[in-house]
């Protein structure tokens, strides 16, 4: 389509020579990019669907189930790179209990990224009601039939119009130029670990994230405070 517009272009000076060939021409490529962007526009959007409906999924970190509006896609375990070693990714991972495997050479090999299972750093009672201290992470993969999902950081409600799926604190990496940067993630209020997941390996790991007054405006922010969020959907 691109090529048939830049013809136009240059058949389109050559008209004001007054050649009725080239003219003749640029008419035919008119006619012809107007069929071209009717057939783009008839080419379908591909969105996931639900029940016949638009659909949209979100991980509930800290759970093994959805909440009550939403389908179970599946759980796992929570996975990510190892807090002390450089490289592989910065993102987490819900990995599926029932992994499946293709080509593979067993045994630690030079060159390959890593994954580790995540483990829970939170050492008192707060902002949970019990510790959590060295415990394994599980996850679900939901899927809800709105079209929209965001996690807001700060909040516990939605905004009006969206559908709250669930709240909790959000969670990182530790905060040290020793350690390497991890995402913010959405930790379910309503915690849970996995079952004999309690072996203190301290390799991925996470905690809960305090506000820090200075560029971030305080109030309405409070220094050391630790930080809410939802998942939202719509």
């Amino acid at each position: 389509m691109f090529l048939s517009v830049l013809v136009l272009f240059m058949f389109n000076a050559l008209c004001y020579g007054n050649s009725e060939k080239p003219c003749a021409l640029k008419e035919h490529l008119i006619k012809e990019i107007d069929r071209n962007l009717v057939e783009l526009k008839s080419i379908p959007v591909h969105t996931p669907k639900y029940h016949g409906h638009s659909a949209a999924n979100y991980i509930r970190w800290g759970k093994s189930s959805c909440p009550q509006d939403s389908t179970l896609v599946y759980d796992g375990y929570a996975a990510g790179h190892h807090y002390a070693i450089g490289g592989s990714g910065s993102n987490f991972l819900c990995l599926p209990k029932n992994p499946e495997w293709k080509d593979y050479v067993d045994g630690h090999q030079n060159s390959k990224g890593r994954l580790y299972g995540v483990e829970y750093e939170i050492y008192s009672n707060k902002p949970y009601p019990k510790s959590f201290l060295d415990k394994d992470m599980p996850c679900a993969v939901c899927l809800t039939s709105k079209s929209t999902v965001l996690m807001i950081p700060g909040k516990i409600n939605c905004h009006e119009g969206w559908h709250k799926e669930f709240s909790g604190y959000l969670m990182s990496e530790y905060s040290s130029k020793e350690r390497f940067p991890s995402e913010y993630i959405c930790v379910d209020e309503k915690l849970e670990s996995v079952p004999g997941g309690d072996g203190g390996r301290n390799e991925a790991v996470v905690y809960s994230v305090e506000a820090v007054c200075g560029s971030l405006k305080c109030p309405p922010y409070v220094n050391g405070r630790e930080l809410t969020c939802v998942v939202c959907s719509k």
